[in-house]
């Protein structure tokens, strides 16, 4: 193309590229949006976003309501079910022999039992025999247990053998394992059972008559002996009297008042016997049979005796044909006092199937205390200390009929002091028999031991020691007081004297030699004595027990006129040791008029 001269000339240039704005190249940059763009998903959901919001929360409430509607609560355990595990079983077995076992489980829950299982650990020297049911392993350690409804049991019987020392403790532990019937989780139940072992070869003996009279003499035996393959230490014999037995000696003597006997330590095959006198009470009626029993006793590890063998001897008790018995009126401690006035009363009776003819009976008293010179017994012949009824005085024993009695009495006087010696611990018999023509012999009755109390005494002295005298208002007198204790014929233990001052007065020294064993409370004025033993005849036939103690009197003015009271209340309190009595003697008040030797003066105080 030519160029036309008129035109000005041009500079060529590349083209650039345009200069666009970046909102501009965004709509010109812009993919074409697919099918459904602004009147797709978008639009819709614009146009129903509220309906499509309200669809979704209904489905998240109904998706909760059918969760907890339709879900399964929780599973909470059980607590242990209500079973009980009981064993039955001897509380003592001999050593070497069996222990037979009840063992008995109770479902006393409400609801079903299952997979039950008794486990069992024995003690040393304890080993399995056998059981029903069976065991479920070869040492009996494992039983199946049915399952059980409530209410329901089922029992295990046992046995095992036991062996081991004498009084040694075997201990049989128990565990039940058991189930729910609808929770499968094991639960588990204890118990334990334990039996002592007693010695198994220990023979003991006794022996004794088959029938006695209600008086005649009997003798009883036991004989022991060892024949285990070990010594028994701490053994012991105790003997158990039936009602009615007398006891009178053994041979060799009891150990322990008259029942016990300790043996020590008793030998492989070690042995010995024990002879037992005594007789049955008149009272015990004919046709009775009467047992004795015989125990072998051991030492425990906890101190306490257990019984190793046993034996029981029974005598039937047959009637004399005479019988004869006593009682004293008034009296059933039988402890009397010098002094006093007592009677005895008997009562006889035929007791044979024949009369019974020239019946005579005889009382004899033996006591030193018994003032014979008041002895009084109606239609009797007395002589010293013997009483005697016959035929010629009591019309009815001239010819007893069977069946027939009588009663008859007597009395006397027991003298005060009892002796006039240095007797000590002093007892009233009275021994009493019948016998009749037809009967070679006397038939002895009941005896009457009776024990004679030990009268005391306490003896008061006052005497002036310096002040006032008489006793003056406001002005101070001294005075010493002795107390001098006296006893009789039995020994006194656990003594104490106790005594009270009035207001105003004060103690002072205590000069005796018991001064030691007083003590003074001031704040009760009250002084106590333990003086402890008092030995019989204290006072008699050797020297009082004395206390001496000084006190302060000043009188004040409302006891012008008057004899004050010094020491009141005095009391000695002790036990005899003889009649086992509590003695509890009293003193009588001390008052200023009990001075010796004021010429007439009555102790008054004066202004």
């Amino acid at each position: 193309m030519e160029q036309n001269e008129n035109q000005p000339d041009f500079v060529k240039k590349p083209v650039e590229t345009p200069m666009i704005d970046s909102q501009l190249r965004e709509q010109l940059t812009r993919q074409p949006e697919p099918d459904g763009g602004s009147s797709g998903f978008k639009a819709f959901y614009r146009a129903n976003k509220f309906y499509f919001w309200a669809i979704i929360i209904g489905v998240a409430i109904i998706g909760v309501l059918a969760y907890f509607a339709f879900r399964k609560p929780p599973v909470v355990a059980p607590k242990e079910a209500n079973v009980n595990i009981n064993v039955s079983v001897p509380e003592t077995v001999p050593s070497g022999a069996e222990a037979v076992y009840k063992i008995t489980v109770q479902n006393n829950d409400s609801q079903k039992l299952v997979k039950l299982e008794l486990e069992l650990a024995y003690d040393d020297g304890m080993i399995y025999q056998s059981s029903q049911p069976k065991t479920e392993n070869l040492s009996g350690t494992l039983f199946g247990i049915p399952d059980l409804l409530p209410g329901q049991n089922a029992a295990v019987f046992l046995k095992a053998k036991v062996s081991g020392s004498v009084n040694d403790q075997k201990t049989l532990n128990l565990k039940l394992h058991y189930s729910y019937s609808n929770f499968n989780s094991e639960f588990v139940k204890s118990a334990s059972s334990v039996v002592r072992l007693v010695a198994s070869d220990v023979v003991l003996e006794l022996g004794g008559p088959t029938q006695a009279n209600n008086a005649e003499p009997v003798v009883y035996t036991v004989k022991y002996q060892n024949n285990s393959s070990s010594e028994i230490k701490n053994a012991r014999i105790k003997m158990t009297y039936p009602a009615g037995f007398n006891f009178a000696a053994a041979t060799p003597l009891a150990s322990l008042g008259n029942d016990t006997w300790n043996l020590g330590t008793l030998a492989q095959n070690g042995s010995g016997q024990i002879q037992i006198q005594g007789s049955f009470d008149a009272a015990v009626s004919a046709g009775e049979s009467k047992t004795v029993k015989a125990e072998f006793l051991s030492l425990g590890s906890d101190g306490q005796f257990y019984s190793q063998n046993t034996s029981e001897f029974i005598t039937a008790i047959s009637s004399l044909p005479l019988l004869i018995s006593q009682t004293l009126d008034n009296n059933t401690s039988g402890v009397v006092d010098p002094g006093d006035n007592l009677t005895i009363r008997l009562r006889y009776q035929n007791n044979a199937r024949t009369a019974a003819t020239g019946v005579n009976i005889q009382v004899d008293l033996d006591s030193r205390a018994v003032d014979l010179t008041s002895l009084r017994a109606e239609g009797a012949q007395i002589n010293n200390s013997t009483i005697v009824w016959n035929a010629a005085s009591v019309s009815q024993l001239e010819n007893l009929r069977p069946n027939d009695s009588g009663q008859l009495s007597f009395s006397f006087k027991l003298n005060n002091p009892a002796t006039k010696d240095s007797s000590k611990n002093l007892t009233l018999i009275s021994s009493l028999k019948i016998k009749s023509n037809e009967y070679q012999s006397y038939f002895p009755g009941n005896t009457l031991n009776l024990k004679i109390s030990s009268p005391a005494a306490i003896a008061e002295t006052l005497s002036f020691i310096s002040g006032s005298l008489p006793p003056q208002v406001g002005k101070a007198t001294v005075y010493k007081i002795r107390l001098a204790l006296t006893n009789s014929s039995n020994d006194f233990t656990n003594g104490v004297l106790t005594a009270f001052l009035p207001a105003g007065a004060t103690s002072g020294s205590f000069t005796s030699s018991e001064s030691n064993n007083v003590q003074y409370d001031s704040a009760l004025n009250k002084l106590i004595w333990t003086f402890g033993q008092l030995p019989a005849n204290t006072g008699r036939f050797s020297q009082p027990k004395i206390l001496e103690f000084q006190i302060r009197l000043s009188p004040s003015a409302s006891q012008v006129h008057q004899s004050p009271i010094l020491v009141k209340d005095i009391n000695f309190t002790a036990k005899d040791a003889f009649t086992g009595q509590d003695v509890s003697v009293l003193g009588d008040n001390i008052t200023t008029a009990n001075l010796a030797g004021q010429n007439g003066y009555n102790g008054s105080v004066v202004p």
